[in-house]
């Protein structure tokens, strides 16, 4: 098995939100204390600090909710379901107003329910939540809820509705995923194609652009839209735009607009996270972690989660495979949910 390279962190899942309220019971400061440790990825600790917290009788909805990021975190759906119906329990027997509050949690339950094969109460709790504040998300997720029970024409229904309520890029590309991935990329790609329809006005419309016609199996006008996401300042589209070089043999290409970047300041560990995967591509590994070491130099949450991933991929292609695992398993800890890391982890353990 080759190693893969994290062109880009996937941008469409669902964020883990830090909406919260203040409930009757008093602060301890356990709770805050967990959630900086859950941002930090000690989940261990965040579990503990998130424990206290109710043991505690402080802000004992929110720290229900943080116990169930944290098992959503480890892959433990069932007992990610527990805390966050404990969590909606807590919320409602305070009498607390905080309507988004209700509805997060309610959306993270629900995709603990799909996640743990509980597909019907998913189905039900996105219903619910299609009369909330944003009938788009809950119309999407309800029909990839439909996906796993392989009901396509009912997720498609699903879709049609979540595109009539919001037909911007984002959107559209998870559609087209959720659809691939269930073998009906034709219809997918009808979603894409819709979404070109949209003006671009950001830098991060472009780099969505810059996505859809990547795949559709458009290259030139991949690079183009990601181009100009780079120069305009988006830290993922450079990732995405080394990638589109490689793979249509222009390394130079992107080599150039790289080192660009670097000699104007802009967006350093993106440019040298580009030059990192330029010298992998030309199997210059030295160089590539030289490059990585200075991104990481950069300490720029946005690309550390790829740096750190291609410094093990090029240990992996050096052929220090012990490195490798060493590193992989070390990013792990910090972005456990990376699907990408687990595939590789998993192979480097049998080296």
């Amino acid at each position: 098995m080759a190693a893969g390279l994290l062109a880009f962190a996937a941008a469409f899942s669902f964020s883990l939100s830090g909406c919260g309220f203040t409930g009757r019971s008093g602060d301890s400061g356990a709770y805050q204390k967990g959630m900086d440790a859950l941002e930090s990825g000690n989940l261990d600790s965040a579990m503990i600090q998130f424990r206290t917290a109710v043991d505690q009788d402080s802000r004992v909805a929110e720290s229900y909710r943080g116990e169930g990021i944290v098992y959503m975190k480890q892959g433990e759906y069932s007992s990610a379901a527990t805390v966050f119906e404990r969590s909606l329990t807590a919320f409602r027997k305070s009498k607390n107003p905080d309507a988004d509050f209700e509805e997060d949690v309610e959306y993270y339950l629900a995709e603990a329910y799909l996640k743990n094969g509980q597909t019907d109460q998913a189905l039900d709790l996105y219903a619910r939540l299609s009369g909330g504040k944003n009938p788009a998300r809950a119309y999407l997720l309800h029909g990839i809820a439909n996906i796993k029970k392989n009901e396509i024409d009912a997720a498609k229904e699903d879709f049609d509705q979540a595109v009539k309520k919001d037909p911007g890029y984002e959107n559209c590309i998870r559609i087209y995923e959720a659809l691939a991935a269930a073998s009906h990329k034709a219809d997918g790609a009808a979603y894409l194609e819709q979404a070109l329809n949209e003006e671009p006005e950001t830098p991060e419309d472009y780099y969505y652009r810059g996505m859809i016609y990547y795949d559709l199996g458009n290259s030139d006008k991949a690079l183009e839209s990601f181009k100009t996401a780079v120069d305009e300042g988006n830290t993922g589209a450079s990732s995405m735009y080394a990638k589109v070089c490689i793979d249509a043999g222009k390394t130079d290409e992107a080599r150039s607009v790289f080192d660009a970047m670097v000699k104007n300041g802009k967006n350093l560990a993106a440019a040298y996270n580009g030059l990192a995967l330029c010298s992998i591509s030309d199997g210059n590994y030295d160089d590539a972690l030289s490059q990585i070491q200075k991104g990481l130099d950069q300490n720029d949450d946005t690309a550390n989660e790829a740096l750190l991933y291609n410094e093990a991929v090029v240990y992996e292609k050096k052929l220090d495979f012990e490195t490798a695992k060493s590193k992989m398993e070390s990013f792990l800890q910090k972005y456990p949910e990376n699907e990408e890391a687990k595939r590789e982890y998993k192979f480097l353990q049998t080296r």
